[in-house]
Formats: structure tokens, sequence, C-alpha cells
């Protein structure tokens, strides 16, 4: 683990635009307090916002929310325990709200069996405090046809992770939270997923890594891979269907977003859609955008992503994982070169950093969101 003296992450700040809070602020390490209130979907205690009791009368409450992902990669099986208890632990000390979790629930060339990706996780899942939303990686299954992982049917590997996480209208945990799903239960697309607790839409999308499943070229086909032509046409056949859904699903939220007036929008996608150009100094415009192409399995997403964002007056984070490298910053533009001022971009920790964000959401204040990383030696 990395420590703050050594920590080689990035946090790319606008001044005026994106505060973090220190720990002081967000209040860290906190003792939970000995009276738990019920998360649960049926109980009297939730208000129609989807927040618990402790909120009546209080419009000012701040939600306290974690952000990680692309966790449990050590091949170690001691290592990663540690690993997993220190995370876990941690989080519990901060009598957090709900998680957010995107996705990469194992590494990328570790087998994609039942347990590894199913009950593993729902048991790491029902050891914390707060309920989860969870965005589905590739990990999980794009990139279970690899040999390392096993030559598994990715098609396969993702109807047994609807079934297994996505059967109930509620996110992960022992005390869920209620989610609108956009497919029936357990079925195609009801990994996407959203609620709204204090005026704050959060929205989870089925984004992930390697290409968001598209064959786009041999070399996406046949590498670390024994899959053949048809298997490849297959995946992007399963890409095109899902990458509609996606974008019905984002338009869709934005639409009620404005419709009833949200603070904000976050969004949780597992890929990240900016690897691995450099936004500074001109990249954005010149190298980013430009690769945007027929052959970008987040083309469709990111222009859908700017106009959506554009014509709302909220606030508007983007949450992924994928490239292991956390950083918090304004990654997106006007035409005119200037910053799109409500939006903003976190990545979470990853790989063998099992470090997290706490995220503080009041929707009374003027950038809704603000960040504080919380760093696991």
């Amino acid at each position: 683990m990395i420590n703050i003296s050594k920590l080689t992450a990035t946090a790319v700040l606008v001044a005026g635009l994106l505060p973090i809070a220190t720990q002081a602020d967000m209040g860290h390490n906190r003792k939970v307090e000995s009276s738990k209130w019920s998360r649960s979907v049926d109980s009297a205690k939730w208000d129609r916002d989807g927040a618990r009791g402790r909120e009546y009368g209080d419009k000012h409450y701040r939600l306290r929310v974690a952000l990680w992902g692309d966790e449990f990669y050590n091949d170690d099986p001691a290592q990663k325990a540690k690993d997993v208890n220190q995370t876990i632990d941690s989080m519990n000390e901060h009598d957090l709200d709900f998680t957010i979790f995107a996705g990469d629930t194992k590494n990328g060339h570790s087998l994609c069996t039942d347990e590894a990706i199913g009950q593993n996780i729902i048991d790491i899942f029902n050891r914390l405090d707060a309920p989860t939303l969870y965005s589905v990686g590739d990990n999980e299954w794009t990139d279970c046809h690899r040999t390392s992982n096993g030559s598994y049917d990715p098609v396969e590997r993702l109807n047994y992770l609807r079934t297994t996480f996505f059967s109930k209208d509620t996110t992960q945990g022992l005390e869920p939270i209620a989610v609108e799903r956009q497919g029936e239960l357990g079925q195609a697309y009801s990994e996407n997923s959203r609620f709204v607790m204090k005026n704050v839409e959060f929205v989870a999308l089925h984004i992930p890594g390697s290409n968001n499943n598209l064959v786009a070229t041999e070399k996406q086909c046949s590498k670390k891979s024994n899959r053949t032509q048809q298997d490849c046409d297959a995946a992007t056949a399963e890409y095109q269907a899902r990458n509609a859904m996606n974008i019905a699903w984002l338009k869709e939220s934005f639409s009620k977003a404005r419709k009833n007036n949200y603070a904000g929008v976050l969004i949780a996608i597992q890929a990240d859609i900016y690897f691995p150009f450099e936004l500074s100094d001109g990249g954005y415009q010149e190298e980013f955008l430009p690769q945007l192409d027929k052959n970008n399995g987040y083309a469709d997403f990111f222009h859908t992503l700017v106009e959506e964002t554009h014509n709302f007056a909220g606030q508007v984070v983007l949450v992924h994982g994928d490239s292991h490298y956390f950083k918090i910053d304004k990654a997106m533009f006007n035409d005119d070169g200037t910053l799109t001022g409500n939006f903003t971009r976190v990545e979470v920790f990853g790989s063998n950093d099992n470090s997290w964000v706490e995220m503080t959401v009041d929707p009374s204040s003027e950038n809704v969101f603000t960040f504080a990383p919380v760093i696991l030696d």
C-alpha cells in the first residue's frame, strides 16, 4: 500500500469549482453509532427520496458515500484477505450512507469462476454497514474469454452476473436501497439502475473497459484469446445492443433530473473512457476528441454525456475505475476551450491500492459534491 508521502496519484483541481474537504470537515474516524437506522426498503423510516429517518426535518443533512472499485486484485490469498479486511473496516468506521463500486471485482488474469465473480463478492458487500450500488466491470465478464481467465463465454458470464446481482430491485448489501432498473429483474440490462436521495440522482451504467466489448480490430479479437471471428462478431453485436440501451438510460436519467430540478446527477461506470490521453495543453481537443470514432466503444456515451451535461443546470459527476490512477479533474470542455464548470470526473483507486474516496453530497451547496481520499497504508 502507499502512504501520503509517497502518493503517486494525482488530483487535478480547478480552484473555486471543486473543493476538497479535509478529514476534519468530513468527520473522519467517527465512531459508528451503536444504534443503526434500518435501510430496509419497507421501513417507515425512509422518506420519499429514499433518505434515512434521521433526515426528517433536516434539509441540510449531507450524505456520506464511499467511491471504490478495481479492488481485490492481489494474487496472494493472505494479502488479498488483509486488503479486503482493511478496506471494509475503514469504510465501516466512517458511518456511510451507501457506497458506489465502479466495477472490476477481481484482476484481469484470474479465472472467472462463479465463486470469484459471484459469492466471494456478495460476501464482501454483505460485510459493509452500508448498501452498495454496483456498476459492472470488464474483469467480471468481458475479458473472461482470455485463456488466463479460463476461456469462458463472456455472454454466459454476463448472464450469470445479471441473475446473481440484479434479480432484485435493490442495491447490494444486507440492508439495501430500492432502485429502479432498466431491464426486467435478472435479465438483460437489469444492471442499469438509479435512485434519488436528497434531491440528487445516482445512476449506474454498464460501460466496462476493453472498449465496452466492441471488437473493432483483429488484434482485439485474438489477443490473449482463442476466440474465433464468429465469437468476436457476437461480442460486437452485444455491444451494439447494450450501447443503445445505455444511451437511452442516460438520456432518460437526465430528463428526469431536469424535470424534477435535481441538484446533481452522478453517473457510475467502470471504463476509463479517457485512457490513455492527457487532456491538458490541447490534448482534449487535439488527441482525445478525434479518436472518438466508430471503432471507439465509448464515443456514443461521451457525446451524449456532453450534450446532456450542457443542458443540465445542476452538477454532474462521472465516477469510474479501470486504469488504477486516482484523480479528480474537470474533464470536459466547451467548444470555445473553456471548462464545462458543472462537470467533474473522479477515478477511484485500484489494483494493489485498496484506498478509497469519501464523497460528501450536500444539495444545498454550490458544488453539491466534495471529495476526500482515504489513504490506507
